[in-house]
């Protein structure tokens, strides 16, 4: 059975290569089917969206739960990102310190399944903001979108101007827009802290903060194959133990905790006898396997509600009764979701801020927000019209969604979807200060929402049709006052449906007796 390793590696690599690149596509090749097969597969953003839209991820859910119903948590070690990201630092852990081994742990169940059960509640009231912290799909896409990407792009950029000094410009600029504070250092902590812990103490957080690993191990327990330990032919070397990265097997016991494994077969491989084997639940083995304790069980019967109940009332919730109503609010306090997302509370309540949205959009207008939607929305994309605009004929975020926080539209309905109105200081406007033509609000404007009129002699103003505007950000993003803008974008709590703008036709108008109109 030591080829189910080699398995194992080989659809372990696969699936990370491929989940890397739908992250790391500059330039938006990658086929949107090969998008939503990947979510699909993820467990959490599969559950999600499966809660919320019946789809193909349904089909990826189901199969995720039936293949850790035949052979264990397979799932952690072949399809997880973050689980394979975690094997590369043990790999590296191992090249470092050849001595180094593992060691039998019993593993932490009640914090597990205590932290699992809170999350469980907190989604369920409202509030995914353990989702957010812990979920390793989405904390492996922001790695990639906050750090690796941004990496890739500033060494192409600077190879490019160093090349550029030799006449050799076939190395093109790509812009990097989505980039602040936050959405840096917050993937490199977490980043640190799964490298430590993996380097140090191998799966321990799988089996101690991941949701997807404590669902996944309540599942296991009843899997229909599992690795067991042979009394008649174990030689009670302990290698198995020393290369179990869950720290779930117990040679001197010769027990296996399966909960706790995460289906790498390191053990299997290691044996120097036919001591470990893969088997079905109706072959007799000479080793039982305790793996469920009444200690446990107890903690799952317990009821946590009332103490959750005092933090959960409205959290990471917008009350529309206490929005702003100013005339300018230059830090939006209240962000703008993307179209597709139907309203802020819905998108904060389903967003598991996994960045597929923001690694994929063409203009780079989805930025990594910190506390915007509150802290249940930690870390949730927003519309950041500073940096760019959404785009009039585009709908990724909505086919690369893994969760449903942003529902597919098709184009014609994307084009009608009012995200927010645009807002007219007219008091900041060039035109009034300077006295100076413009106009770039109007010229950008994808629906005609802004049109300009007369002010005086012969310059003219915008004037915002809170009807045909989309609230793209087009004209606040072109718009040149600084620091505050004459035009921008509020957003609204609740999406809501533009008109559709009238097509204006312009009869030609010519001497028929030239040959040419010009």
């Amino acid at each position: 059975m030591r080829w189910l390793k080699k398995i194992r590696v080989t659809v372990a690599a696969g699936f990370c290569l491929a989940v890397s690149f739908i992250f790391l596509d500059f330039g938006n090749i990658a086929p949107s089917g090969l998008h939503t097969f990947l979510v699909s597969t993820q467990l959490v953003p599969s559950l999600l969206r499966t809660l919320i839209l019946f789809s193909s991820a349904s089909i990826g859910l189901f199969f995720v739960l039936f293949l850790t119903f035949l052979f264990g948590r397979v799932y952690c070690s072949t399809i997880c990102p973050l689980g394979i990201l975690q094997d590369v630092a043990i790999r590296i852990a191992k090249r470092v310190n050849r001595r180094r081994r593992f060691r039998f742990k019993k593993p932490f169940y009640k914090i597990h399944y205590v932290l699992f059960l809170f999350t469980v509640v907190f989604a369920l009231a409202g509030s995914l903001i353990l989702l957010n912290l812990f979920e390793p799909f989405s904390n492996y896409g922001r790695i990639l979108s906050n750090l690796i990407s941004p990496s890739i792009v500033l060494a192409n950029n600077t190879l490019g101007n160093i090349l550029g000094l030799f006449n050799l410009f076939f190395l093109f600029q790509i812009p990097l827009l989505h980039i602040n504070f936050v959405s840096v250092i917050a993937p490199l902590s977490f980043l640190v802290l799964v490298l430590y812990l993996s380097y140090n103490y191998g799966r321990l957080f799988c089996n101690l903060l991941c949701p997807a690993g404590a669902l996944l191990g309540l599942i296991s327990r009843f899997s229909i194959f599992k690795i067991v330990i042979d009394e008649n032919n174990c030689k009670e070397c302990g290698l198995c133990e020393r290369v179990c990265k869950a720290n779930c097997i117990n040679s001197d016991s010769k027990e296996i905790d399966f909960a706790a494994c995460v289906g790498c077969f390191n053990c299997i491989e290691a044996c120097p006898t036919v001591g470990m084997s893969y088997k079905g639940r109706w072959r007799k083995t000479s080793t039982i396997l305790p793996i469920v304790n009444e200690g446990r069980r107890k903690v799952l019967k317990t009821s946590i509600l009332p103490a959750i109940g005092l933090l959960l009332p409205e959290i990471g919730k917008n009350d529309s009764s206490k929005v702003n109503q100013s005339d300018f609010d230059e830090s939006h306090k209240y962000p703008i979701s993307p179209p597709g997302s139907i309203s802020v509370a819905q998108f904060s309540n389903r967003c598991t801020a996994c960045h597929l949205c923001v690694s994929s959009c063409p203009t780079q207008v989805l930025l990594p927000s910190f506390l915007d939607y509150g802290i249940a929305g930690i870390f949730q994309p927003k519309m950041n019209y500073a940096a760019s605009y959404c785009n009039f004929d585009c709908v990724i975020c909505g086919q690369v969604c893994p969760t449903g926080a942003i529902l597919p539209l098709d184009l014609n309905v994307k084009k009608q979807v009012q995200i927010g109105k645009a807002h007219f200081a007219k008091d900041d406007c060039i035109v009034v200060t300077k006295k100076k033509d413009c106009g770039a609000c109007s010229e950008h404007c994808p629906t005609k929402a802004v049109k300009m009129v007369p002010y005086e002699q012969r310059l003219v103003v915008p004037e915002v049709n809170d009807e045909l505007c989309v609230g793209c950000g087009a004209c606040e993003h072109a718009c040149p006052v600084q620091p505050r803008k004459a035009i921008y974008v509020k957003g609204n709590l609740l999406h809501l449906i533009a008109k559709k703008p009238k097509s204006e036709k312009i009869e030609p108008s010519f001497d028929s007796k030239q040959d040419f109109p010009f």
